[in-house]
C-alpha cells in the first residue's frame, strides 16, 4: 500500500526516468557515447528545427551524449522532477517542466539565429534534459527565503562550469532555463500575495 502510494505520488518522475532509458538503451548510449547518427537524427538544433524537425524537442530531452552524461542527468532529473512532483503534483510538473525545456531552447534556437558570432553553432546538435531541469531549478530557488543568494551559488556554479569546459548550447541554454524557472516563481507568488 506505501509502495503504491510512493509510486503513485512520483508516476511522472519514474515514468520520465524509465523512457531516458529505454531512449539512451536504443540509441547505443549505454555502451559507451551516443552513435553521431543518432545525435544528428535525434539532437537539437537551431537548422534541424527550423527546417521544421520540431520532433526533437522531445527526442533530445531523453538522450545523453554519454554514460557518464546519463548517469549525472539520471541522478539529476530524479532529484529536480521528483522534488518538483512531491511540490506541485505529477500533472504540474510534466507541464512546468516540458514548458520550461521548450521555451529556453526556442530562446537559445532564436538567440544563435540572430547573434552573428553563434553561427557556427548553427548545424550543432545537443541532447539532455538539463534546460527543463534548470527551469525547474530556478522554480524552487524562486520560492526559498534566501532565493537570491541561492541563484547567485547556481550561476557561479554554471560560470565555474564554463571557466574549465565551455559547451555554448548547453550553458547557455542552463542559464537561460534557470532565469526563466526563477522569473515564472516570482510570478507566481506574487500573483498569490494579491
Amino acid at each position: 500500500m506505501i509502495l503504491y502510494a510512493t509510486l503513485r505520488r512520483f508516476r511522472f518522475t519514474l515514468a520520465f526516468l524509465a523512457v531516458m532509458l529505454v531512449a539512451n538503451a536504443l540509441a547505443g548510449t549505454f555502451s559507451g557515447e551516443l552513435p553521431a547518427s543518432a545525435l544528428a537524427d535525434w539532437g537539437i538544433g537551431k537548422d534541424a528545427v527550423w527546417s521544421g524537425e520540431i520532433w526533437r524537442f522531445v527526442t533530445a530531452t531523453f538522450l545523453s551524449h554519454d554514460r557518464g552524461m546519463l548517469i549525472r542527468q539520471f541522478f539529476f532529473a530524479a532529484a529536480i522532477l521528483g522534488y518538483t512532483e512531491w511540490k506541485r503534483g505529477s500533472v504540474s510538473t510534466l507541464v512546468l517542466f516540458f514548458s520550461l525545456d521548450l521555451a529556453a531552447s526556442c530562446l537559445l534556437l532564436l538567440g544563435i539565429t540572430l547573434w552573428p558570432d553563434t553561427t557556427g553553432l548553427s548545424a550543432a546538435h545537443d541532447v539532455g534534459m538539463s534546460l527543463g531541469g534548470f527551469g525547474l531549478v530556478g522554480l524552487a530557488l524562486s520560492g526559498m527565503r534566501w532565493r537570491f543568494p541561492l541563484l547567485a551559488v547556481v550561476l557561479l556554479m554554471i560560470g565555474l562550469k564554463i571557466a574549465f569546459a565551455f559547451d555554448p548550447l548547453a550553458d547557455i541554454g542552463h542559464i537561460i532555463a534557470l532565469w526563466l524557472g526563477f522569473l515564472l516563481g516570482l510570478a507566481q507568488l506574487r500573483r498569490s500575495a494579491r
